[in-house]
């Protein structure tokens, strides 16, 4: 049994990681505020990776503005590259999204900015780039507040949250 910690584990994909490696037989241990790490100050952080072989990111944060995108996603990589070079992760697998590299778009230089890091740092990684979720359409709808949503313009080739984790 592999221990396996998941940053994110109780959003929308991370409830699906935890899922999947329960079904395998390995031991997820999620990372959130109620399990007492702060992702983002890293408190907590270094206590509980403690014993996991891997870390799979899939945290997140609602935004579409760069600056609050770059830093959380800047804080979290971080916060588990530290936090699991201290530990003695052997890897840590981050989720991300096709194409953040030609769009200009606030949120994605977040993601963009999570995999610089990962790329400097030395604690060993994977990025697995993903399209948009068929969720997708849902949450964007549940963010609206009236009746009329506005709903960007875009071409799309979804997948199921389940399938990524």
């Amino acid at each position: 049994m592999t221990r396996v910690a998941v940053a994110g584990g109780t959003g929308l994909v991370g409830r699906h990681v935890v899922d999947v490696l329960r079904e395998r037989g390995d031991d997820p241990v999620v990372l959130s505020r109620s399990a007492g790490v702060d992702l983002v100050s890293g408190s907590g952080a270094a206590d509980a990776l403690r014993g996991c072989e891997a870390v799979i990111d899939v945290s997140n944060v609602t935004t579409t503005r760069r600056a609050p995108a770059e830093a959380f996603f800047g804080a979290v990589t971080r916060t588990l590259t530290t936090a699991g070079i201290e530990a003695g992760v052997r890897h840590l697998v981050a989720l991300s999204i096709v194409g953040i590299d030609r769009v200009p778009f606030g949120y994605y230089f977040g993601k963009r900015r999570q995999e610089e890091l990962l790329r400097a740092s030395e604690l060993p990684s994977t990025v697995l780039r993903a399209t948009q979720f068929h969720e997708f359409a849902g949450q964007l709808l549940a963010r609206s507040p009236g009746p009329v949503a506005f709903v960007p313009r875009m071409r799309a080739q979804p997948v199921a949250a389940r399938e990524v984790a």
